[in-house]
């Protein structure tokens, strides 16, 4: 991880199958630097008026990403899944709010290291012609545009972490969101 440390990796003379395995690994990396020095009621706190707390963002983000780069191959998920944590499947009246259950940060923190594990072998094993194939199951369009849309789908949701974070205050500059791929 670069966290701590901040040293750019270089993107250059990368195929297209290096090009996608970069943004996996900036999505995964900005974030878990979103929240990796978040405690659970910093987490779980409900700062802005209908919007959801960062425990949410994140499971959301990590059900999203587990999808698209490791069930679609695999047929397995990295960690339970619930619709609660989906836009698309919950209806706004069973959506999680404050006082109800969420995972820990230190929970949401094991998920998120146990999925990078899991993308990443996926991702090593395939190859440009196998980015171009439809998967199985309900899952439209090629796996290269699954990898596409979740990694875009996960930036998104780290804007939106820095975002409820500053919100919470905590804007004291030690925790910065830092350019990973140059």
């Amino acid at each position: 991880m670069a966290i701590g440390r901040h040293e750019c990796s270089s993107a250059r003379d990368t195929d297209f199958r290096q090009a996608i395995a970069i943004g996996l690994d900036e999505a995964l990396t900005a974030l878990e630097e979103s929240f990796y020095d978040l405690d659970d009621r910093q987490m779980q706190a409900f700062v802005i008026p209908k919007h959801n707390c960062i425990a949410w963002i994140v499971v959301h983000t990590l059900q999203n990403l587990d999808e698209y780069t490791y069930q679609a191959d695999s047929g397995q998920t990295t960690f339970p899944h619930d619709y609660k944590w989906d836009l698309w499947d919950c209806r706004e009246d069973q959506r999680p709010k404050p006082g109800d259950a969420f995972p820990s940060q230190a929970q949401l923190m094991g998920w998120l290291r146990s999925l990078r594990a899991n993308a990443e072998r996926i991702l090593r094993q395939a190859d440009e012609r196998s980015l171009f194939g439809r998967p199985g199951g309900h899952w439209p369009g090629n796996r290269a545009d699954m990898y596409m849309r979740t990694i875009f789908h996960a930036m998104a949701h780290v804007r939106q972490i820095w975002l409820l974070r500053g919100a919470l205050g905590l804007i004291e500059g030690k925790s910065w969101p830092q350019q990973h791929w140059a």
